[in-house]
């Protein structure tokens, strides 16, 4: 497979910041995941809905037993709380906890810190044109 191609590059440019990411967070937190902390954002940006794991699976475009998987292991570390909704038992409602919490406010300040790194040297203009090419590129495949 030739490596000029655009999906191939930008999978490894995915490959490239989750490892970086993951990095910046294993220095200073125990079990949290990259990935984990954008489900705490999430989370925290949505505290005023009802969030369940297929909004979890449909933000971050993820498969239902990778999801249940990562969720059950911020359940065990304890950063979130499933709790069993009312008129279905096998819904679970996702509830950020407090160590959730204090861990979304450093991931956050890692994410900061890491888009500012990973957008130096870059015009906003470029970033602009960038993010309506990877929008458009995305809905290309859905």
């Amino acid at each position: 497979m030739p490596t000029d191609h655009i999906g191939f590059q930008i999978r490894t440019l995915s490959n490239l910041i989750k490892r970086k990411i993951n990095q910046m967070v294993a220095e200073e937190e125990e079990t949290l995941t990259a990935h984990q902390g954008w489900v705490l954002n999430y989370l925290t940006e949505q505290k005023d809905r009802d969030i369940m794991q297929r909004d979890i699976e449909k933000k971050f475009s993820i498969r239902r037993s990778t999801a249940s998987h990562m969720l059950q292991l911020m359940e065990k570390n304890g950063y979130i709380q499933r709790i069993t909704v009312p008129d279905d038992a096998r819904m679970k409602k996702l509830i950020i906890t407090k160590k959730g919490m204090e861990a979304q406010t450093r991931m956050q300040d890692r994410i900061c810190r890491f888009e500012d790194l990973f957008q130096s040297h870059i015009s906003p203009e470029d970033l602009k044109h960038f993010q309506q090419i990877l929008r458009q590129l995305e809905d290309n495949i859905r």
